[in-house]
């Protein structure tokens, strides 16, 4: 969602979309019902009117947060032919906002439904990776550490570099992928 617009009415997506700006700007104390009113210039009816309650919004949000950077992103992915797969998430991947992803991270902890979709989001995006180097020929064993790393050096660079661009996080894929590809592990059509 863009900006909002006064007099139109805000859906389902805008408040949810409205909640993970907020989340990525303000942290925790962005996502109240008055600060998300207040920034929505909205009352709480037009809140309520979409969410039974203020759990039943964050739950909806997080739940969207994982549609939109997980599910569609492998599922965008997974439509391509097997040798543009890899690229294709990693063209998608780049782009996810760093200082959404570590606001998910820094609020997930202290709400245990929200915690839970950030656990299952590392899961889908790790079992994700480990398939595609899979489908590339390696072993399980090895699929499974190769993803784990990949993994694990992708959040860790949100993490540590949230000022990063998203061309500096394809660069810096592509040093590891050239690194598998030095140590045999991959071929260059992967990619």
């Amino acid at each position: 969602m863009s900006e909002l617009k006064q007099g139109k009415r805000l859906g389902r997506t805008d408040w949810l979309d409205l909640g993970l700006r907020q989340l990525t700007q303000h942290g925790a104390a962005g996502l109240t019902v008055d600060a998300l009113c207040q920034a929505a210039q909205r009352t709480r009816g037009s809140l309520y009117h979409h969410f039974k309650d203020h759990s039943a919004f964050i739950d909806a949000m997080m739940r969207h947060w994982r549609k939109r950077y997980t599910e569609d992103i492998a599922a965008h992915s997974a439509a391509q032919p097997p040798s543009e797969q890899r690229q294709a998430l990693t063209d998608l991947a780049v782009t996810i906002d760093s200082g959404l992803e570590t606001a998910i991270r820094r609020f997930a902890p202290a709400h245990p439904g929200a915690s839970e979709i950030v656990a299952s989001v590392d899961r889908m995006r790790l079992e994700f990776v480990i398939e595609l180097y899979r489908s590339s020929g390696l072993d399980d064993a090895l699929a499974r550490q190769i993803g784990m790393i990949e993994y694990a050096a992708y959040i860790g660079a949100m993490t540590l570099w949230p000022e990063m661009t998203a061309a500096e996080r394809k660069a810096l894929d592509q040093q590891f992928n050239g690194l598998l590809e030095k140590a045999g592990m991959i071929r260059s059509e992967m990619r």
